[in-house]
């Protein structure tokens, strides 16, 4: 393969590219773990009290607020990240206009309509590759994130694994594939 060959990425990017609730992997598991436990918590402390609550005048109202309760922390845990990229795609008009990233040795450039930026592989503390997507951490709230959909072939997924094995050793996360 030939090393000084680099690979171009014309990007668009969606929210589902950075968050959605339902993909597999490790921060996902702990936030539902985390939600059917707190459910089940309340629950139990429900099942245990139920009729010393339902003893009481407005009995009924303190069931209800723990419904409340239980639907307040599925909500937190599960649908606030998911909405609050949603809010950062609306609020910033840049998050989505096309982006073109060309990935060489001797780093990453990215070319857009609002700025140029040539960013060393130095620049970057980490790498993770998920089944969708690449994401490249420069601090621990700010990443680039490169949709494998938007790869021409399989071959330059290959090439980009390549160069992140080669350019952040001990830094990455990639898949076997």
């Amino acid at each position: 393969m030939d090393d000084n060959r680099n690979v171009v990425v014309e990007v668009d990017l969606k929210p589902n590219d950075v968050y959605t609730p339902f993909r597999w992997d490790r921060g996902n598991i702990a936030r539902w773990v985390t939600a059917i436990l707190l459910c089940l918590i309340l629950y139990d402390r429900y099942k245990e009290s139920q009729a010393t609550i339902l003893s009481f005048p407005g009995g009924g109202s303190i069931l209800a607020i723990i419904a409340l309760l239980m639907l307040l922390i599925l909500l937190a845990l599960l649908l606030f990240p998911y909405l609050r990229v949603r809010a950062m795609f609306r609020k910033s008009p840049a998050m989505t206009k096309t982006r073109r990233y060309t990935f060489a040795v001797t780093g990453i450039t990215v070319q857009s309509d609002d700025a140029n930026s040539d960013c060393k592989w130095s620049l970057f503390q980490r790498a993770v590759e998920t089944p969708g997507v690449f994401v490249f951490s420069l601090t621990s709230h700010a990443a680039i994130y490169v949709p494998k959909r938007c790869f021409i072939s399989s071959d330059d997924v290959a090439r980009v694994r390549d160069l992140i094995r080669e350019n952040l050793p001990g830094k990455w996360r990639l898949r076997r594939e």
